[in-house]
């Protein structure tokens, strides 16, 4: 391969003059060599293999030579901006497929810049020059040699001053040793450091989270002979592992919550700010002979993370081969690479840290659970918009009324900024105060609008309420700007309850707004939703609602959970949508004959694992109240787990309600981490591997002895929840 790169630089004289191979899976294609010249740093290291806008990838599914003239250059990078960082200059390509009769290997592709006119018989040589590359790859193939292309692309000398390799039908043995020169082994070129260096640049722009520049950087330092890395910043006096990849679980909590007053190779290289190289454990029980478990590696480097303000943090790297370090050219490039890992992984904990309180600050806007009645059954669902970090402004609640009635409440102020989100927060605010002053809903909107007209902002507000007498089942319904609510009966009939809307609120302050009444029967079903939950750039607005409705009523059965569920499931995951959505699902039990009979909740609160116990009182009392004592072996069981993996991962207090139906026994247990849990199979062998199967095994006790169970989020966390099949 280096002979037939060199002959066609020698030759061609082109820019760039790179293989690519095809990967193992046929899915993509790697550069494997490239001659090593001024501008080959800036080759492009991959592609999809059946992407036809890139000379490689026509050649190579065409199997006929490419060429690509400036203007089409031009014009992918149009459409393709990424292709600028590799092709910044006027430049045309050449490709020529690597393949023969029975197998497709590749292909070699050529970059004359500035661009130029290419003769016929340059083609053809380059045409000529890749079969018998292709004929030479079939035949070591066929040896039992394998072909996946090297994390990183060999870089070969030029041969200038040597006559250019005419292919030929047959290669004397001798003549092919002396033109198939092969790089020496660990041969690296210069320009294979200047090639990772601009990859990992590349990579760390396009990486968002820490999990991402942990990735690059594992992937940039692999090819160095390092197999593992952990990289750890220095927090308020201890060491945290940001990172880690290749090392063990146990080794990353050893360095976890390091002080760093205490002697240890993380600590001290951040202290002194310099390398600290370990080619045996020998050398390192030497500088260190207190550690308490001298780490077993083949060779160890400690590493500075620098940025603006000095040493920030430790690269720890686990290298491959026994007795091995750096050399110094690899140790300048390293340093030179984590300076700018070290500068990502500060601009992605700003941006995690910011977008984890900006969440925070909309969760606790949000009502802490909902309440726990006989009459209705409810639960919510909130997704936050995923572009950037900003929170918006909807927000969902249900509100007891002074009559023995319910409210519900559903908005949205405009935009996404911290001033939407205080708005919301004064709105819902005033929408429970003028409720719990006994208000009709047309008259609660009326106020809140004279309230946000009068605040300094510009923000207006969409807002749709529905208040429910519980005996008798009527609901008065008014809507300022927002979309009426979805409602249902028993038998998936839409019930017409839509109001005259009237403007947003803040919009016009002697606005005044009217109301429908409706009755619902036992069994109905109400939705209120925000319009980030409208798929209208696909459907439009009344294809969008009518679709919803649709969902509604084809599972107006169903569990409000998995409704809920349905009604959101277009939503996750998502692409990246610039609006949050607020659903909130009421069903209404009433005095329906046979329907659900009794309620009961208790709370723990957080972190206190002795309230288990308590729980476990609990049940005990009431299902000798309820005459369900032989449900309270599983009952206990099941309960337990939920609740202690509640206490233990949620660090928030933990609430359980229990409802009763003619036929099962349904349990919700509601926290405040909204990340649902998630069962870990048990291993037949090996299972001292698993390091998650302790915490996992209660949710496979759940799944094996419920009738059914699930969890959604809800609220400011989660529920998670199960029934039980209760005797006749």
């Amino acid at each position: 391969m280096a002979s037939a790169l060199r002959s066609l630089d020698a030759r061609l004289g082109a820019a760039t003059c790179t293989a690519y191979l095809l990967t193992s899976d046929a899915r993509s294609l790697v550069a494997a060599m490239t001659v090593s010249t001024p501008l080959s740093f800036t080759i492009l290291p991959s592609m999809a293999a059946d992407d036809l806008s890139l000379a490689s990838a026509r050649a190579h599914q065409s199997g006929a030579l490419a060429f690509i003239d400036s203007t089409e250059v031009r014009r992918s990078a149009r459409q393709v901006p990424a292709l600028l960082l590799h092709i910044p200059f006027a430049t045309v390509l050449a490709s020529a497929p690597v393949r023969t009769p029975r197998r497709r290997f590749g292909a070699v592709t050529l970059r004359w810049t500035p661009a130029r006119k290419i003769s016929a018989a340059s083609l053809e040589y380059m045409q000529a020059v890749a079969d018998e590359l292709a004929s030479d790859l079939e035949r070591l193939v066929e040896q039992g040699a394998t072909l996946e292309p090297p994390l990183v692309p060999w870089f070969v000398a030029r041969s200038p001053g040597t006559a250019p390799h005419r292919p030929t039908t047959a290669v004397p043995e001798a003549a092919a040793q002396d033109q198939r020169e092969e790089p020496a082994e660990g041969l690296l070129a210069s320009n294979t450091y200047s090639y990772q260096l601009h990859r990992l640049a590349f990579d760390l722009t396009a990486a968002g989270r820490v999990r991402d520049i942990v990735a690059a950087a594992q992937a940039h330092v692999r090819p160095l002979g390092a197999r593992g890395l952990m990289l750890s910043l220095a927090e308020k006096g201890r060491l945290h592992v940001v990172g880690a990849a290749g090392f063990s679980r146990e080794a990353v909590h050893q360095i976890e919550g390091t002080l760093l007053s205490e002697h240890t190779p993380e600590t001290d290289t951040i202290a002194q700010a310099e390398a600290k190289l370990f080619a045996t454990v020998g050398e390192f029980r030497k500088a260190y002979p207190d550690a308490g478990h001298p780490p077993d590696f083949q060779g160890r480097a400690y590493l500075p993370l620098v940025s603006a303000a000095g040493a920030v943090g430790c690269c720890t790297l686990d290298l491959d081969t026994p007795g091995s370090t750096l050399t110094s050219e690899e140790l300048a490039v390293l340093v030179i690479m984590l300076e700018q890992v070290g500068l990502s992984l500060e601009r992605a904990r700003s941006y995690e840290i910011e977008h984890a309180l900006t969440q925070s600050l909309q969760r606790t806007l949000l009502p802490r659970s909902l309440p726990h009645l006989p009459e209705v059954v409810a639960t919510s669902r909130y997704l936050p918009a995923n572009e950037g970090a900003e929170v918006g402004g909807d927000w969902y609640d249900i509100l007891r009324l002074p009559g023995g009635g319910i409210g519900l409440v559903i908005g949205d102020v405009q935009g996404h900024s911290l001033e939407a989100a205080g708005t919301m927060g004064q709105l819902r605010s005033a929408t429970r105060a003028y409720a719990a002053e006994g208000h009709e809903p047309a008259r609660v909107l009326e106020r809140s609008n004279h309230l946000l007209a009068g605040l300094d902002t510009d923000l207006y507000a969409t807002c749709c309420c529905l208040w429910l007498d519980l005996a008798l089942g009527s609901a008065s319904l008014a809507t300022a700007g927002h979309p009426g609510p979805l409602i249902s009966d028993a038998q998936g009939r839409t019930v017409q309850a839509q109001p005259p809307m009237g403007p947003p609120l803040g919009v016009d302050p002697h606005a005044v707004y009217q109301q429908s009444e409706t009755l619902l029967s036992p069994g109905s079903v109400v939705a209120l939703f925000t319009d980030g939950l409208l798929d209208t750039r696909r459907l439009g607005v009344d294809a969008a609602v009518g679709r919803l409705a649709r969902v509604v009523a084809d599972n107006c059965t169903e569990d409000v959970e998995v409704l809920a569920d349905r009604l959101t499931q277009h939503c996750t995951p998502r692409p990246q949508q610039g609006d949050d959505v607020a659903l909130l699902v009421m069903r209404y039990e009433g005095a329906q004959p046979g329907g659900q009979r009794r309620v009961a909740r208790t709370s723990v609160q957080r972190h206190d694992l002795r309230g288990v116990a308590h729980v476990r009182h609990f049940l005990r009392e009431l299902l000798g109240q309820w005459d369900l004592m032989p449900m309270l072996d599983d009952l206990e069981l099941l309960v337990s787990e939920v609740v202690t993996n509640a206490l233990i991962h949620a660090h928030s207090d933990v609430d359980l309600r229990l409802r009763e139906y003619p036929d099962r026994l349904r349990v919700e247990v509601r926290d405040s981490d909204p990340h649902p849990p998630v069962p870990t199979e048990i291993l037949t062998a090996g299972e001292s591997d698993n390091k998650e199967a302790e915490s996992g095994r209660g949710l496979l006790i759940v799944d094996a002895l419920a009738a059914d169970w699930g969890s959604s989020p809800a609220g400011r966390g989660k529920t998670t929840w199960f029934e039980l099949t209760t005797s006749p």
